[in-house]
């Protein structure tokens, strides 16, 4: 028996050292440039099983987000490193505003890591999970979609859904909503729903399921973007045993999501009458219609239209849900966007998409709130070939950062929206910053940067607006007072109604 302990002990003193030994050579291959250490990486499933920040141990699973600028700020750098033994990587930590354009538009040389997207190709091949001629086929097929039409359409049926909501509040004269990211996340659902399938839903009705199927339409993508982290995240065998009703309700959408857009597709094309009425899902079909090489086959239709109906709806409600808490926590704020608004909408009346571009207090709104709670905390890249880059220590000194060929780099949006270089006062929510024509819009990424930034940009800005327009002119947005929280301070509060934890997107 002491014999098997000594072998034991031999055998953890001999994994330390090697480990060690290959930590310095690590350390030495990125020049021992500084930031955090720890047993696991930023990246890997260690990080969603041990969430919890250890120094030393675990970094955390929400660490971009809850370190904010303070990870670079302990360094005094915009560039970091993050380091593990478990596995043996080191990370680029970048929020240097020069840094990230320059790395954005050099797409060669820091291309993004699909592989960790494969599991958001459900359906098939996409524009979100592909690289080099791949992307750039996609990207020259999908950009059309995204016309001035389909902005206006996305206008449109933003307001129609939230009126409808509305309405079924009628008569009523205080909304109380326990769960404001369950309303958000279903006027974004029902929006992308209709100018990206050309299927509008609606809060009655839609019930409704043809035959062969177990569920509509409408309940097939609640339960699908309900229970999307649950599909990335647990292998097909276990969703197939079914052992809580989420599980069985999420395994049945997607399957029955890929039935339903399957059939769209063949109805579309083989309908003698298209109606066009601008959604995507059209866009999309005649784009092969010109150029044979830009048809896509029905594998890549179904799985874009899936990163569209995840990325146009997951993103914007929440952001949406983050909007509305900002905006009853700081009612100074709330009352000039409704100022704003009657200055453009008399009260009465609907707002009109000719007016959108004059609705700036409401965009600066939605980007205050993107600058503190960016959706993607961090943005994934890896460098192709040795390079070097330069950036300004605290000191105003230039530091020059070596980065490895195969390293790993992630843009810290986090750290670079919360920099008191470039915005002042940033814990603060403070929408008029946006209102001035200098803004610094190098230091702004919520949409990531350069090629590959965020195709659905405008969709999601154009539906915010309209969003809050029609929220802000109906209604005034408090937060329900709770006898057990009475004691607190405002700061107390505000930390409890924005807790944020990361999941597919941050939430």
């Amino acid at each position: 028996m002491l014999l098997i302990l000594w072998a034991l002990l031999a055998a953890v003193v001999y994994h330390a050292a090697a480990r060690l030994v290959r930590l310095r050579r690590l350390l030495v291959k990125i020049r021992f440039h500084p930031g955090q250490r720890a047993a696991t990486s930023i990246y890997g499933a260690a990080t969603f099983l041990f969430p919890w920040r250890i120094p030393y141990l675990t970094p955390g699973a929400n660490l971009l987000f809850d370190e904010k600028h303070a990870l670079l700020a302990r360094h005094g750098l915009d560039i970091v490193t993050s380091v593990s033994t478990h596995p043996m990587r080191a990370v680029f930590v970048v929020a240097d505003p020069a840094v990230l354009r320059d790395m954005a538009a050099a797409r060669s040389r820091y291309p993004k890591p699909v592989e960790l997207y494969g599991s958001l190709s459900l359906y098939g091949p996409n524009i979100v999970a592909s690289e080099n001629d791949a992307w750039k086929r996609y990207r020259r097929i999908c950009s059309p979609s995204f016309s001035e039409r389909n902005n206006k359409l996305v206008w449109e049926e933003t307001v129609r859904v939230v009126t409808e909501l509305f309405d079924t509040w009628e008569g009523r004269q205080e909304i109380d909503m326990e769960d404001a990211l369950t309303m958000t996340l279903s006027i974004t659902l029902f929006v992308i729903s209709s100018a990206g399938f050309g299927k509008p839903i609606t809060w009655k009705g839609g019930d409704e399921r043809p035959g062969g199927y177990a569920m509509s339409f409408k309940d097939v993508i609640y339960h699908m973007s309900t229970g999307v982290f649950i599909k990335v995240a647990t292998p097909q065998w276990l969703l197939n045993l079914g052992l809580t009703e989420k599980m069985r309700n999420t395994n049945v959408a997607f399957k029955e999501l890929g039935m339903y857009m399957s059939d769209m597709i063949r109805e579309r094309r083989e309908s003698q009458q298209r109606e066009d009425r601008g959604d995507l899902f059209n866009g999309l079909l005649d784009a092969g219609e010109e150029d044979e090489k830009l048809k896509l086959t029905d594998e890549e239709l179904m799985g874009n239209i899936f990163i569209f109906l995840i990325a146009g709806h997951e993103t914007t409600g929440h952001t949406l849900c983050y909007a509305l808490a900002l905006l009853a926590l700081y009612p100074d704020e709330q009352e000039k966007l409704y100022q704003h608004i009657r200055t453009l909408c008399p009260a009465g009346e609907l707002p009109v998409y000719d007016d959108l571009r004059n609705y700036t207090y409401a965009l600066a709104v939605l980007y205050e709130t993107l600058r503190m709670f960016p959706s993607v905390v961090g943005i994934p890249k890896v460098a192709s070939e040795d390079t070097c880059v330069q950036t300004m220590n605290d000191a105003g000194q230039f530091v020059e950062v070596f980065i490895p060929e195969g390293s790993d780099i992630v843009f810290d949006t986090p750290g670079l929206h919360y920099n008191p270089k470039y915005w002042t006062d940033p814990y603060t929510f403070s929408p008029s910053r946006f209102m001035a024509p200098d803004w610094p819009r190098d230091a702004f990424l919520p949409f990531s940067g350069g090629p590959r930034a965020c195709l659905g940009r405008r969709f999601a800005e154009i539906e915010s607006i309209a969003v809050l327009v029609l929220f802000v002119s109906q209604y005034t947005i408090h937060l329900k007072e709770d006898p057990k929280y009475a004691g607190e301070t405002e700061q107390q509060r505000r930390e409890r109604v924005l807790k944020s934890v990361p999941g597919l997107t941050l939430t």
